[in-house]
């Protein structure tokens, strides 16, 4: 048919033509209802032509997440964090109990005790029996001068009262004391550098939470901007649906005119189908981020819609080498400090179990309040309060092996935290080249992205005024408009890599600070 033949049709298509910029038609809509699509600014028209402003998009509605938002809510929420922080204060508790070694020991007892009986010799070696007694006293009676009859008998009765004489046998005793002693010796060959040693452990706890919140921070913000990606995919893709769409009502018109082939619009229904198709994998996208969103933070309610965060900001410039950066790197990042802070813990474990190995002199001071006093003699049923002061040095074969086998494994754990380090270094050096060079090519990408949005964008235009005019053909115009959403696509992947790449390189040098946001 020509439009000669049918001028309704002819004016059908100019309608067509001009009406390019209508809304996506129930087609588009059909594909996405079911969908949360991103919350993006209106399409701005380029010479009749719906484009989507993905700049704008990219540079956030000032509202919704950031990665901020996500990596405070993901670090006050890690388990990993409880526990990392649980290591810490075993670590303290450790450290006191090390502390509490400098101050003497005060040990208090009190003791109560029962004794069978027992028979008790006399002075006199033996009892006198009533007759050797009778038959003593009527010896000395026959004594004819008093005065000697007088002083024997004085004499044998005290003999007879020291030979009948006893000890007191006490069978309930009593004892209340106390001493006080305090490590001469030790204080200064273990108790200080086993101290010394556990506030490595620490140095060594705080540094691993650091570390831990570093990560979790890192992986919360990865996130985050994987989210900010499918979204923007997502709005790309509900985009070049609307193109098509609008290109289809175009084509529909022509066809129907006679002025295209029906070819045309099939190709156009192909592409329209693997727009739909990118749509739904996009959504899908988009469903997986959002979860991975709300397990790190540890929630279940809905994420506010659309990119809270200037994702086309200025990006810093790199002004130090990758050298100066790994050498930074080393020092800053707190998985470092931590394993040296492991290595002189180690050191001071050396010290101390060297330590043992040697004599050991220690003051003590006793105090005991006892009934009765087995200092007292002869015993009595009274409590009698007692003291006593010494120094002790005392030396064992077996403090000195065991003190010597301690000695070596705490050698060996140095050898391990030492080869733990080296081996992380190498880890560094290979991230943060691995940081630098993505950071280098992604500013690069960046760039090149936004040119190329530019030429799709009027390559778009040109085709679109092209085929009007009859000039064009479709597999331009499709052509245009599948460059189009590529451009968009790599842009939002040069914006979200750029992102990403700074983080880590942030991280990687250990400048992230990540337990900053918690005040550790």
């Amino acid at each position: 048919m020509t439009s000669g033949r049918h001028p309704w049709l002819a004016l059908a298509v100019m309608l067509a033509l001009a009406g390019i910029t209508t809304p996506s038609t129930s087609r588009a809509q059909s594909t996405t209802e079911t969908a949360s699509p991103p919350v993006a600014p209106p399409p701005r028209t380029v010479d009749s032509v719906e484009i989507l402003d993905l700049a704008a998009y990219l540079r956030g509605e000032g509202s919704g997440l950031t990665s901020d938002v996500v990596a405070r809510r993901a670090l006050e929420t890690a388990p990993s964090l409880e526990s990392a922080r649980a290591a810490v204060r075993t670590a303290q508790a450790g450290a006191a109990r090390a502390y509490l070694g400098f101050f003497p020991r005060l040990e208090f007892s009190a003791r109560y005790t029962r004794l069978s009986e027992v028979t008790n010799g006399s002075l006199g070696g033996s009892s006198i029996t009533p007759e050797q007694e009778a038959a003593l006293r009527a010896l000395i009676s026959s004594v004819e001068d008093p005065s000697a009859r007088a002083l024997f008998t004085i004499n044998t009765d005290s003999q007879l009262a020291l030979a009948n004489f006893s000890f007191p046998v006490i069978l309930d005793q009593f004892s209340i004391g106390g001493t006080l002693s305090y490590p001469l010796s030790d204080v200064f060959l273990q108790v200080l550098p086993g101290y010394e040693a556990a506030e490595r452990g620490v140095d060594a706890s705080e540094s691993q939470l650091r570390a831990r919140a570093s990560e979790v921070a890192q992986n919360a913000r990865e996130a985050f901007y994987n989210l900010a990606r499918a979204r923007a995919a997502l709005a790309v893709a509900t985009s070049t649906i609307t193109t098509i769409d609008a290109q289809h009502a175009v084509v529909a018109a022509t066809v129907e005119a006679g002025m295209a082939a029906r070819v045309d619009l099939m190709r156009l229904d192909a592409q329209l189908a693997s727009a739909h198709v990118a749509a739904l994998r996009a959504e899908g996208g988009v469903a997986i981020s959002e979860e991975a969103i709300r397990t790190l933070m540890h929630t279940d309610e809905a994420l506010p819609g659309g990119i809270g965060e200037d994702l086309l900001a200025p990006l810093p410039e790199l002004d130090e080498t990758r050298a100066s950066l790994l050498s930074r790197a080393i020092e800053n990042r707190p998985e470092a400090e931590a394993i040296r802070d492991v290595i002189r813990l180690r050191e001071r474990s050396i010290e101390a179990a060297e330590g043992s190995r040697y004599p050991h002199l220690v003051a003590s001071f006793n105090m005991a309040f006892d009934n009765p006093s087995q200092r007292v003699f002869p015993q009595t049923s009274e409590f009698i309060n007692t003291w006593s002061l010494s120094a002790v040095l005392s030396w064992s074969p077996n403090d000195f092996f065991m003190g010597e086998v301690a000695a070596d494994e705490a050698r060996a754990g140095r050898a391990t935290a030492e080869a733990d380090l080296s081996a992380l270094e190498d880890g560094i050096r290979l991230q943060l080249t691995s940081a630098y060079e993505n950071y280098r090519a992604a500013r690069a990408a960046l760039g090149a992205a936004h040119v190329g949005i530019d030429a799709a964008t009027e390559s778009v235009r040109v085709r679109t005024e092209q085929y009007r005019a009859g000039t064009g053909t479709i597999t331009e115009l499709m052509s245009a408009t599948a460059d189009l959403a590529r451009a968009q696509l790599d842009l939002v992947t040069a914006a979200i890599d750029a992102r990403i790449a700074m983080t880590q390189l942030r991280r990687a040098t250990g400048e992230d600070r990540a337990w900053e946001i918690l005040g550790e």
